[in-house]
C-alpha cells in the first residue's frame, strides 16, 4: 500500500508552493514473512542505516515532514520503532502516523511492561496528523493523543478494468448453472498468510462440512478451495499438509489437476495473482489476525465481484459495509460452512464489483492523501 500510495503521489500533477516533494527511504527488514516481528541483529543495523537516509534527507533535500508507518502489538517491532522515533522524530517539524495495522494500544495495555508503555507513549504520543484506515482503527489513534486523525480507507489499481467485457458474463454464466441445478463447480479461495490467525484451518475445517453436506444432500456442485500465500511457520506448513491429507479432504494434496477439492498455489502475484481471482466463486476468508486493519484481499476480492464470507472482526464489518457479504462472528467451522453452502445460490457479484469502484479506487485513496498532507500545519 505504501508503493501504491508512493506511485500516485508522485503521478499526482502539482504546482507552486503547494507541490509535494517526496524523499523514500525503502526500509524492508523482513525477508520473509517468518521473520516479521522478530529480533534480528541484521534488522538492527538496517534500521539504524535507514534513520541515517532519513536524516540525508532532512538536512540536504530540506525534507520537513517525516510519514511513518508504526508496528502493530509486535514486541521487536515496537522495540523499532522505538529506534526510528528516538533518531528521527527530532528532527522534524511534522510528524505523519499511518497507522495499517491495529492493535497497538490494546497490546500496551494488556501485554506490555510498564516501562515498555512509558517509552512508547513518550516517543508515539502527540504526532501532527494520525492517519486511519476506518473509523474502528481511530480509538488505536486517539490514545497516542495526535494532533489530527483522518480516516481514508485503502485503494488499489482496478486489476479488473475490463470486468464488464471478460469476467461478468463469465460469473453470470455460472450462476445461472447453479441456479438450474447443473453439474457445476464451487471455487472457494483463501488468500493471505497462511497461518491459524488468519483463518486457514478453520476454512479447511469448514470446506470439509461443506463437503460431506453436499454429498449427503446430492447437490451436483463439486467444491474446489484454492489456498494462496506463504506460512508463517514451518509448523502451521506441517499441520496444513498433515490436515490435507486426513479422509474428509480427500488424501492428497494437489499443485494442479482438477480431481482434489484443496489445491494449495503458494506465494502468487501478478498475472497469477489475478488469475486466482478470476477463477474463484467466493472468498474465505475469517481471520481474527489482532492486528487486522483493512484486509487488501478483501479489496481485490470485491473488484473481482466475489461473493466473500468472512469475520465480523477489526475494521472488517466497515470495509464490508454495503457489500454482498457473510460475516460470521468467530472462526467456527460449522458457520462458516453454512455461509459456503448459501453462496453458490447468492450472486454478489455486481453488488461488490460497483462498491470497489466506488469506494476503493487508487485514485480516490492518492486524492485523499494528497489533501490531507498538502494541509498538515
Amino acid at each position: 500500500m505504501v508503493k501504491l500510495m508512493l506511485d500516485g503521489l508522485k503521478r499526482t500533477p502539482s504546482s507552486g508552493e503547494s507541490a509535494l516533494q517526496i524523499s523514500h527511504v525503502d526500509a524492508k527488514l523482513s525477508s520473509n514473512l517468518e521473520a516479521i516481528g522478530k529480533f534480528q541483529l541484521g534488522k538492527l543495523l538496517r534500521v539504524i542505516g535507514y534513520c541515517a537516509q532519513a536524516w540525508f534527507h532532512r538536512f540536504v533535500t530540506a525534507a520537513d515532514t517525516f510519514y511513518y508507518v508504526p508496528a502493530p502489538g509486535l514486541r521487536a517491532a515496537v522495540y523499532r520503532d522505538w529506534i526510528v522515533m528516538f533518531l528521527c522524530r527530532p528532527l522534524f517539524k511534522k510528524v505523519i502516523f499511518h497507522w495499517h495495522a491495529a492493535g497497538l494500544s490494546e497490546w500496551l495495555e494488556t501485554n506490555s511492561r510498564t516501562w515498555e508503555r512509558k517509552i512508547t507513549h513518550w516517543l508515539l504520543d502527540g504526532v501532527d496528523l494520525s492517519i486511519v484506515l476506518s473509523e474502528f482503527a481511530r480509538g488505536n489513534a486517539e490514545s497516542f493523543s495526535p494532533r489530527k486523525i483522518e480516516v481514508i480507507p485503502n485503494g488499489i489499481p482496478d486489476p479488473c478494468e475490463n470486468f464488464a467485457e471478460s469476467l461478468l458474463p463469465v460469473r453470470q454464466a455460472r450462476f445461472r448453472s447453479r441456479k438450474a441445478g447443473q453439474q457445476t463447480r464451487f471455487t472457494v479461495l483463501f488468500m493471505g498468510a497462511c497461518t491459524t490467525a488468519k483463518g486457514l484451518f478453520a476454512a479447511l475445517d469448514a470446506i470439509a462440512l461443506l463437503e460431506r453436506r453436499f454429498a449427503e444432500t446430492r447437490k451436483p456442485i463439486a467444491i474446489r478451495f484454492i489456498v494462496a500465500g506463504d506460512f508463517a511457520s514451518e509448523e502451521e506448513r506441517r499441520r496444513f499438509q498433515q490436515r490435507i491429507a486426513e479422509p474428509d479432504l480427500r488424501g492428497q494434496l494437489e499443485t494442479s489437476g482438477n480431481d482434489s477439492i484443496v489445491v494449495y498455489k503458494g506465494f502468487v502475484e501478478g498475472a497469477e495473482k489475478q488469475e486466482l481471482f478470476r477463477e474463484a466463486d467466493c472468498l474465505c476468508f475469517p481471520s481474527l489476525y489482532p492486528a487486522e486493519g483493512q484486509p487488501v484481499t478483501i479489496v481485490e476480492a470485491l473488484a473481482f465481484g466475489l461473493g466473500i464470507v468472512a469475520t465480523r472482526w477489526g475494521g472488517i464489518p466497515e470495509l464490508l459495509a454495503g457489500a454482498n457479504a457473510q460475516l460470521i462472528d468467530d472462526q467456527d467451522s460449522t458457520a462458516i460452512a453454512a455461509a459456503l453452502e448459501a453462496a453458490p445460490n447468492n450472486d454478489a457479484t455486481l453488488t461488490n464489483r460497483h462498491l470497489f469502484l466506488d469506494r476503493y479506487r487508487v485514485d480516490k485513496f492518492v486524492r485523499r492523501m494528497t489533501d490531507v498532507f498538502l494541509v498538515v500545519d
